[in-house]
């Protein structure tokens, strides 16, 4: 359509050049000058189909624009749609690795519920006194050496973000800890922690594992 439309207007432009090429100089009679008159309808024809092939040009040409706008329109949204699903996809990735560290962190909360009772037994054998009862020799290593492993337990627990919970002397909070006894203590306020039987742990602010504790309550005088 293109070729045919540039072929006619060539055949157009070169006709009336042609006929202009061919008008006489001057401002003589033109009744005596013999020169073939042009086709205007055949020039008027050509015109009004040039112009109606503008007009098609112009319509395939917003009808193009309007479905390469649309394209893009749904480019941006498939695009839009992709980063969405690889954000969810990055989001449940972390969700999932934070998950199976924690496993492997309560586990190893375990080995350290171990180094506790190890030291507390290696505390008592240093503490005892009296005539039969005097510490094992060599036990003050010992105790010194479950205290050095905790400490570097600790540290490596602090490289994941694990941090210790403060019980004994706070208030009690069932959001990090569970109340195992109740103690009557007549010092301590009602409702604060007196005891710590199993530590609790957080990893940037969430808890990982409840403290078990006992709790003060006081007797009410009647």
């Amino acid at each position: 359509m293109n070729e045919r439309s540039d072929e006619r207007r060539a055949r157009i432009l070169a006709d009336f050049s042609r006929w202009l090429d061919e008008l006489p100089e001057g401002t003589g009679d033109s009744e005596n000058v013999d020169q073939p008159d042009p086709d205007l309808r055949d020039i008027f024809a050509e015109m009004a189909a040039m112009r109606q092939e503008v007009r098609i040009q112009n319509r395939e040409q917003s009808k193009a624009g309007r479905e390469l706008a649309q394209a893009a329109d749904r480019y941006d949204a498939m695009f839009a749609l992709m980063k969405r699903h690889s954000e969810d996809l990055a989001a449940f990735e972390k969700r999932i690795s934070r998950k199976s560290e924690n496993t492997c962190l309560r586990t190893f909360l375990e080995v350290r519920d171990a180094l506790d009772r190890g030291l507390e037994a290696a505390m008592e054998l240093r503490d005892r006194h009296g005539l039969f009862r005097r510490p094992p020799r060599g036990i003050r290593g010992v105790t010194e050496g479950y205290e050095i492993a905790i400490r570097r337990f600790d540290r490596m627990l602090s490289q994941f973000g694990v941090q210790r919970l403060r019980t004994t002397g706070q208030p009690f909070d069932a959001r990090t800890m569970r109340a195992i006894e109740i103690r009557h203590d007549r010092v301590a306020e009602s409702g604060v922690v007196v005891g710590e039987l199993l530590s609790g742990f957080v990893r940037d602010g969430e808890v990982l594992r409840l403290a078990d504790v006992a709790v003060n309550q006081t007797e009410t005088q009647e």
